[in-house]
């Protein structure tokens, strides 16, 4: 049976998957930023830490656009178990459960400046890209 494509219903989730996926190309972009031209103090007081990182703007947009991915990430979840599509279910879970690794070792990083953190964050980031993307491409149409 042919479709015609101009009555083909665009798939909410594929639609929210690529948003995911931009926001978080963005946040690559930052993260590098950070990495590449914002120097932390050599110090080992948290306090002083974290007030740096609040007057740095690629810090604080990197902690915000963090947030929203969580977030986004939550809503996904939550729509891709409501589909009952068991690939977007699979994408949703693993790429919520990377976010939530990157925004936990992110808050970790800044008080303890410890490169371990910004590494696994990095994975976390290479891992949340691959879920939606596989998402995107498991999705029928």
């Amino acid at each position: 049976m042919l479709y015609n494509k101009k009555y083909m219903r665009k798939d909410p989730l594929k639609i929210q998957s690529h948003v995911l996926l931009g926001f978080l190309i963005v946040q690559y972009i930052l993260g590098i930023t950070i990495n590449l031209f914002v120097q932390f103090p050599d110090t080992k007081s948290e306090t002083v830490l974290w007030e740096f990182a609040k007057s740095q703007t690629a810090v604080m947009l990197h902690i915000i656009l963090g947030g929203l991915l969580l977030i986004g990430a939550c809503v996904f979840m939550v729509r891709a178990a409501r589909s009952k599509n068991k690939q977007w279910i699979i994408s949703a879970s693993v790429g919520l459960f990377a976010i939530l690794v990157a925004v936990i070792t992110g808050a970790k990083f800044v008080p303890t400046q410890e490169d371990m953190f910004s590494f696994i964050m990095a994975l976390a980031f290479i891992v949340a890209l691959i879920a939606y993307s596989w998402g995107i491409y498991k999705a029928k149409g």
